[in-house]
């Protein structure tokens, strides 16, 4: 019984050690990706968004989000390098995504069978017409 505190206190301890020197070694290697950039690699930045690295500076990069548009990022939005066998859904123009077959299709053609005729304006509370509850009282 007196060995188990100090077993669970080193595995512990061990654990911790461990997990920050794996988080380290991440945080190096985004890093080094960052401050490897080229112009020409496709990237994802941090907020999702899939573009062209067309320049780069010292804390700043170029990303092309579409044809023509060009944007200046802090490099450090960027999140990590899309690889080839990744790269065909990410770009501007890539296959839609198939509906999905349990979907009715009165959601997909916009169809609704939401009978609006007897919707209007009126305001029942203050019995002003209108929106807003502005009337013309001349």
């Amino acid at each position: 019984m007196e060995l188990i505190f100090p077993i669970v206190l080193v595995l512990l301890v061990a654990f911790m050690i461990f997990s920050v020197r794996r988080q380290k070694k991440a945080v190096s290697a985004v890093q080094d990706m960052q401050d490897n950039l080229q112009p020409g690699a496709r990237v994802q930045t941090t907020s999702g968004l899939f573009a062209t690295v067309v320049f780069v500076a010292d804390g700043v990069v170029d990303l092309e989000i579409a044809p023509g548009v060009v944007t200046r990022w802090n490099k450090l939005a960027v999140r990590e390098i899309v690889h080839p066998e990744d790269v065909d859904g990410s770009y501007v123009g890539a296959e839609p995504a198939k509906a999905i077959p349990d979907t009715p299709a009165s959601l997909i053609d916009g169809d609704d069978d939401v009978d609006r005729s007897d919707a209007d304006d009126t305001d029942s509370s203050d019995g002003q017409s209108g929106s807003n509850g502005n009337t013309d009282k001349s």
